[in-house]
């Protein structure tokens, strides 16, 4: 008899026929998406299709807007709906991690920047913080360039070095999943590339959700990709076949630059 095959894990985060709505304004409409553990999902779409509107619904980032709410379907992150009336925001925000479109470090030192997280949820001890400020930092390719010089005030950091720096903070409190908005929008190639190059490295030991507006970068980075249109999931589905053989006309028409 052949042997026996494990079921495939079930996704890290699950969205189920979601609405979201800004006041009256709908903003995302029946979204349904499965993403893998380990694995780089990229959000692409023409500017204001819902893509950063969903990526920040799964850490409910989006609950600090006026009016802003999930109207329908529901959010899993390992099975637990984010939305259930005992689920503590910072431990969701623990849990799955963000970093955003322009590096945003705080005005302090290296080494508190990166130990921030780990403060936050109460951790005091030193040999903890400096093992989870090295860790974030070799991770975030950056601990050789700034062993060195952990006192010194992060914004003295050059554009790339900072959203790394900043990616380093994300992952200090070993989430399970890192948000990347746009991260390399405003870096320049070659801090573009070493942050891909990161992007692969993380995918080992989290999953990450990337918006980008850069169709070759999401081809270069994820595995998977979600195209959305006038806040609808149009196609789904691993990144490969998507853009050399996409299933929907509306995809195909945006993949070639036709679309309008």
């Amino acid at each position: 008899m052949p042997a026996l095959q494990s079921p495939p894990p079930p996704p890290v985060v699950q969205v189920r026929e979601m609405d979201f709505c800004y006041g009256s304004s709908i903003a995302l409409e029946g979204i349904n998406l499965a993403v893998e553990r380990y694995r780089i999902t990229a959000l692409i779409g023409a500017s204001g299709c819902g893509k950063s509107t969903l990526l920040r619904c799964i850490n409910r980032m989006n609950d600090r807007v006026p009016g802003a709410r999930v109207t329908k379907g529901e959010i899993l992150v390992k099975g637990k709906n984010i939305h259930d009336d005992d689920v503590d925001l910072t431990q969701l925000r623990k849990q799955v991690g963000m970093v955003f479109q322009k590096s945003s470090p705080f005005p302090k030192t290296i080494y508190e920047n990166v130990a921030y997280g780990q403060r936050t949820h109460g951790v005091k001890s030193k040999d903890i913080l400096d093992d989870a400020v090295e860790r974030a930092l070799r991770h975030a390719a950056l601990w050789e360039e700034l062993k060195d010089r952990l006192d010194q005030n992060a914004l003295g950091l050059s554009g790339g070095q900072q959203q790394r720096l900043c990616i380093a903070r994300a992952i200090a409190t070993r989430p399970d999943v890192l948000l990347m908005d746009e991260p390399c929008s405003a870096l320049d190639p070659i801090a573009t590339l070493k942050i891909e190059e990161l992007m692969h490295q993380l995918a080992r030991e989290f999953t990450v959700i990337i918006v980008t507006h850069n169709m070759q970068q999401a081809v270069r980075v994820s595995d998977y990709t979600a195209f959305l249109h006038l806040g609808k999931l149009v196609e789904f589905a691993e990144t490969d076949a998507l853009f050399s053989n996409p299933r929907q006309k509306l995809t195909e028409s945006y993949l070639r630059g036709t679309f309008s």
